[in-house]
């Protein structure tokens, strides 16, 4: 099958190419980066990616004059803003995560597109209560962001229907693993990023929000999964992709430890903080159940980090 996947520059898109190309897929790639600052994951089978330049929320762009005819879309194109970002230009926000899948769902609609594969996110569900909530639970959760990733997938849900495509979503929960980096439309990077690389420069760091509690899922678990879950019947059903169990940042500092070698001083001068505590425990029991999923633990997750070369 021939599958365009949106966002692929980023660090899940990048994660998803290398799954899907692996997975036996034709993989077109496409993202708003420059050819020469696209490079496929190491894995990646030789000849099965090719990139295109595609400003999701741009509907004009959305061409098979650019991308050829495909008979699916992952769609993990995003803009994934400070909270103070979103405030000082929601519209922006709106625009890429929001009318960019409306333009995805309209090319789908009109190339009669087979299936569509929406990468929502955890960020559709509050997670700073102490509560265990599961997929019926999602409510846009506190953001904008959120809000915007839960109308898409009720958006796709009803372009399905009314167009008679295969259609499912994701929400991952916090994923970790290799190629994250910064970037415009992601402008952080996440605490286990910044342990690995503090531990492959040979950099001590001091940590603080050690009992905060996270849910923490490895990126090639998360892709993986989901071209299990494109590959099957999809049915309109979306799944959250997290661990089931939010835990202390102790617990990744204790595996970057063992993992990357990564010296902890409480003098030093690097400052990691884990806060804020998210509480929520995000069941994952349907998608276990339905999908067999089995993402593994924090110290095999970041073990696996190590071994790709952080």
């Amino acid at each position: 099958m021939r599958v365009l996947v949106t966002g692929a520059g980023g660090f899940f898109g990048r994660a998803l190419v290398r799954a899907f190309a692996r997975g036996g897929e034709q993989v077109v790639a496409a993202d708003i980066l420059p050819p020469d600052d696209f490079a496929p994951r190491s894995g990646a089978p030789g000849g099965s990616v090719e990139y295109v330049v595609l400003d999701v929320a741009d509907s004009d762009a959305w061409s098979t004059d650019i991308t050829g005819a495909v008979d699916g879309i992952v769609h993990a194109a995003a803009l994934t803003p400070s909270i103070q970002e979103a405030r000082e230009d929601p519209s922006n926000l709106v625009n890429v995560n929001l009318i960019g899948t409306l333009n995805a769902l309209e090319f789908a609609r009109k190339e009669e597109v087979s299936k569509f594969l929406f990468i929502s996110s955890a960020g559709v569900y509050n997670q700073f209560e102490e509560e265990v909530l599961t997929e019926e639970d999602a409510d846009g959760g506190f953001s904008l962001y959120g809000s915007a990733k839960l109308a898409a997938e009720i958006m796709l849900y009803r372009y399905a229907d009314m167009f008679g495509f295969d259609a499912g979503a994701i929400r991952p929960t916090s994923m970790y693993g290799p190629a994250e980096e910064f970037r415009n439309t992601r402008p952080f990077v996440t605490q286990a990023k910044q342990l690995a690389d503090a531990a492959m420069d040979g950099v001590p760091v001091r940590v603080i929000g050690l009992e905060d509690r996270c849910d923490w899922v490895f990126v090639d678990d998360v892709a993986e999964g989901a071209h299990r879950f494109f590959s099957g019947e999809m049915a309109s059903r979306s799944f959250a992709f997290s661990s089931g169990d939010p835990i202390p940042f102790q617990d990744v500092l204790d595996a970057a430890v063992a993992s990357f070698g990564l010296m902890v001083d409480p003098d030093a001068e690097m400052l990691i903080d884990a806060t804020p505590d998210r509480a929520t425990t995000i069941s994952c029991d349907k998608a276990r159940a339905e999908l067999g999923w089995d993402p593994v633990g924090i110290a095999e997750g970041m073990q696996r980090y190590a071994d790709l070369g952080g």
